[in-house]
C-alpha cells in the first residue's frame, strides 16, 4: 500500500472470470487483506459447503471468527450438516439467511449485479450476519461471496471479497439518501478482488 497525505493506494485483483476455480485465491485475499487491516470477522457465502470448507483451512492458523451464511430451499443442493456442526464446534458461527428477515431491494440487488453476482451476495451476507448479530454495525468486517452455483456452468465456490461497514439492512439503504455526511453513507470500503 502507498500512503500519500490522505490517499491510500491497495491493489484489486480482476480474475479473467468468475467461478469456482478463483475460491482459494479469493478467500487467501480476504484473510491478507484482514490481517492486515486487523479486520476479525470475515463473512462467507457458501451454499453446498465448498467455500466454506475451503475457508476453514485457510483462515485455520489465525485468530479470524469466520460466519458462514447459506441459503435453503429446494432448488438449492444444501448445507451438510456434519460441515456446519464443525464450524460451530471450531467456534465460527453459521446461518441461513432465510433466518432472518432484511430488506434488500431488488432495485438495489440488480445495481450490485452491475459489478458482478458476487457483489450483491457480499453485501447480502454482511447484511444477514449483522442482523444475526454475530457482527456489530459500524465494525469494519469482509465479505466474500460468489458467482452462485445457478444458472452459471463455472458457478460455486467465490470469486468476490470487499471490506464493507457492517450495517443492518434498514441502514444500508441510507446510502440512497441524499442527506448526512457522506463519509457516513459510504459502507463498501475496499473491493479486495472481482470478476471482469
Amino acid at each position: 500500500m502507498v500512503k500519500l497525505a490522505s490517499i491510500s493506494v491497495e491493489k484489486i485483483v480482476y480474475f479473467e472470470s468468475g467461478g469456482r476455480h478463483n475460491t482459494d485465491h479469493t478467500l487467501k485475499l480476504a484473510k491478507e487483506r484482514a490481517q492486515k487491516r486487523g479486520i476479525k470477522n470475515v463473512i462467507v457465502a457458501s451454499i453446498a459447503g465448498f467455500t466454506a470448507e475451503r475457508a476453514l483451512e485457510i483462515f485455520k492458523d489465525t485468530d479470524i471468527k469466520l460466519t458462514i451464511v447459506s441459503i435453503s430451499g429446494p432448488q438449492f443442493p444444501g448445507f451438510p450438516e456434519d460441515l456446519r456442526r464443525r464450524i460451530e464446534q471450531m467456534g465460527h458461527n453459521f446461518c441461513y439467511a432465510s433466518d432472518v428477515k432484511y430488506e434488500f431491494p431488488e432495485v438495489v440487488q440488480d445495481t450490485l449485479r452491475r459489478f458482478c453476482e458476487g457483489l450483491k451476495v457480499c453485501v447480502e451476507v454482511a447484511l444477514v450476519a449483522t442482523e444475526m448479530g454475530f457482527v456489530k454495525p459500524k465494525e469494519e468486517v469482509i465479505a466474500v461471496g460468489g458467482t452462485g452455483r445457478l444458472g452459471y456452468e463455472k458457478g460455486g465456490g467465490a470469486d468476490t471479497a470487499i471490506v464493507i461497514e457492517a450495517m443492518k439492512s434498514k441502514d444500508f439503504l441510507e446510502l440512497e439518501t441524499i442527506f448526512g455526511k457522506k463519509e457516513e453513507r459510504r459502507k463498501i470500503k475496499e473491493i479486495i478482488c472481482k470478476p471482469r
